[in-house]
């Protein structure tokens, strides 16, 4: 089956085409325009790469977020526009799975956290059971401060553009217990979206795109679980 996934959630642009085996073609900028601009040439650039049409693609997958408020809203219209067109099933992926998915094998608890603005991240825990890695908190709108006592005790991987931000803080509750994934991971990158959006689509999970909205966490809606947070 071949996937077009689509990442607008964050100031990188990323479009890729992928199959059950293999990473078709795959683009990705940190686009000086706006994703409005850019999004369909990425799109046909990927499609002409990988040999395929729009009509060839047999699912999509779209990053929901919470990221960039206007990126979101360009990627998840774009992509429902695509499938009511050409009635295709549609994934919709949330940007800190994306993330977290990019550490598979982490022995530890994962925090993904991203530059929320205002002083907050958006974050969520995951870790890796039965060779598998799993959510196991919300995803989350809070501060940092906020955020620190509900993590534990234990070693934990942090990841996401917030590192840049908050490294520091962290070490400083952490101590060598805060372990740091590589830059090369702060970004969602379009094929690990489509890696979730087929695993997804296999497992029958799809979204109605006439229903499908972006994550966007606002506040009011924004709950903490402190008791799923702090299983390690």
């Amino acid at each position: 089956m071949k996937l077009l996934a689509i990442d607008t959630s964050t100031e990188q642009l990323g479009v890729a085409v992928v199959d059950e085996a293999r990473v078709l073609a795959s683009y990705e900028i940190l686009a000086e325009r706006i994703h409005a601009v850019e999004l369909p040439n990425a799109v046909n650039r990927v499609l002409e790469t990988a040999g395929l049409s729009l009509k060839t693609i047999e699912a999509l997958a779209i990053d929901i977020g919470p990221g960039s408020f206007t990126g979101l809203r360009i990627g998840v219209a774009f992509v429902k526009a695509l499938a009511f067109t050409h009635q295709t099933p549609l994934i919709g992926v949330p940007s800190l799975d994306v993330l977290a998915a990019q550490v598979p094998y982490a022995t530890h608890p994962v925090c993904v956290m991203c530059d929320a603005k205002q002083r907050k991240v958006y974050a969520a825990l995951y870790r890796t059971e039965d060779g598998k890695l799993t959510k196991r908190s919300d995803h989350q709108l809070l501060t940092v401060d906020e955020l620190l006592p509900l993590l534990g005790e234990g070693p934990m991987i942090f990841l996401g553009d917030g590192v840049a931000l908050y490294r520091e803080r962290l070490t400083q509750h952490f101590g060598s217990r805060a372990l740091f994934a590589g830059a090369e991971t702060w970004w969602p990158h379009a094929a690990t979206l489509g890696r979730l959006g087929l695993e997804r689509l296999k497992a029958g999970q799809h979204d109605d795109p006439s229903t499908l909205v972006p994550m966007y966490l606002h506040p009011h809606t924004c709950t903490i679980r402190p008791e799923l947070l702090k299983q390690q």
